[in-house]
């Protein structure tokens, strides 16, 4: 969003409010200096908003006339980030003192800067090993754990406090809206998945890298097809059950959880979706997901299964109106006839927004998952 100055000519840069639930947002880095000369377009800062990371792009050509807002600084949404204007142009406000030495500006994150205060760390004699020299957490905890005890003296190690802004504070803001604003229940389901996970092994063998995870996300999207009801959000005291299934899949980061999308993720194959999976898991890891990447879900599914976990309380990623929990596959004795055979069975976890869902529907919605998932090869088709 931007505003013309009328006296000055110069362009306000705006932090962008990318989401509806979007709040603030840091700033991570400047790519460009006072007196900077820009296209349209061009990268300016990159920001951290929410659980990603994205530029802030130039809305017009010109020169960087001032910038407001530091690196490291939190702001709201649509604060005003820096002016642009013609080259000798006078801001509407004082311009900062640019530094004037030669030496290069060393890249910081946001975590690194935070460890750094609070272990007393100066970042100046700090050697960071990320890309292009940026300092890391991991860079600043080493240096601190490398430094002789009589350079700092006798000190009793501090509490470690981390603000709730950021990653965490967006994930913290949105957990308590949803436990406050909806009438959750959860309904948990074992449900065999011996023949699944004897597909998964087969098409393994054959060298098609399909996880366990991706055939179960695809029962997901057959099951959503057949009970729309689930497939749904509500805003505004309305709900709309979405025709496409916008698949959110929670991939739990250091820092946080993040829910990257799968678009229209019941119109895809078997190994599309397997991909798609892969790839946005690998972006939000890496922090290069854009905020259109990790928006929009109509549904969401988390898998704590890697974690030990058997069964648990998802809770609703608002606007939607369900969420799935996903957790191990357990082998368990099951009577077959006068014999007992070894099943692998796995607990769904499945919560519903009550005032949107009954719950006899969320039961049929996971009686239609277990029998999907019955007939493995039929989500290869």
């Amino acid at each position: 969003m931007v505003a013309s100055l009328d006296i000055h000519m110069a362009t306000e840069v705006r932090l962008p409010q990318w989401s509806m639930g979007m709040e603030e947002g840091q700033v991570v880095m400047w790519h460009k200096q006072v007196g900077d000369v820009v296209a349209v377009d061009e990268p300016l800062v990159e920001i951290e908003a929410e659980k990603t990371t994205d530029d802030v792009l130039a809305p017009v050509a010109g020169t960087i006339l001032e910038i407001l807002v530091a690196e490291g600084e939190t702001v709201p949404a649509l604060t005003v980030l820096a002016l642009i204007g013609e080259p000798g142009e006078a801001p509407a406000r004082p311009v900062p003192a640019s530094p004037t030495s030669d030496k290069p500006r060393v890249q910081i994150t946001p975590v690194a800067r935070r460890t750094a205060k609070e272990l007393g760390v100066d970042l100046a004699s700090v050697t960071g090993t990320g890309p292009g020299g940026r300092i890391t957490e991991y860079d600043v905890v080493s240096h601190a754990t490398d430094t002789p005890q009589e350079a700092v003296g006798e000190q009793t190690p501090s509490p470690i406090t981390v603000p709730l802004t950021g990653m965490r504070g967006a994930i913290a803001s949105r957990m308590h809206d949803s436990i406050q604003s909806m009438a959750q229940l959860t309904l948990t389901r074992q449900i065999d998945t011996t023949e699944l996970i004897a597909y998964q092994q087969a098409l393994k063998a054959e060298g098609t890298g399909v996880s366990v995870t991706d055939l179960v996300l695809k029962a997901v999207t057959v099951a959503l097809g057949r009970h729309p009801s689930l497939n749904a959000t509500l805003e505004n005291e309305v709900i709309t059950q979405h025709t496409e299934v916008q698949l959110g899949v929670a991939v739990a980061l250091d820092d946080g959880l993040i829910v990257p999308v799968v678009r229209d993720a019941g119109a895809r194959s078997l190994a599309d979706l397997s991909t798609e999976v892969r790839e946005l898991a690998e972006k939000v890891r890496s922090k290069s997901a854009t905020p259109s990447e990790v928006s929009g879900s109509t549904f969401t599914v988390t898998n704590l299964g890697a974690y030990g976990i058997d069964g648990f309380t998802p809770i609703i990623n608002p606007p939607e109106v369900a969420i799935l929990g996903v957790g191990r596959a357990v082998e368990v004795p099951i009577r077959d006839g006068d014999d007992v055979a070894w099943r692998q069975m796995i607990t769904f976890s499945l919560t519903i927004d009550h005032r949107a869902v009954d719950g006899a529907p969320g039961a049929l919605f996971l009686q239609t998952l277990a029998e999907t998932i019955a007939d493995p090869a039929a989500l290869n088709d």
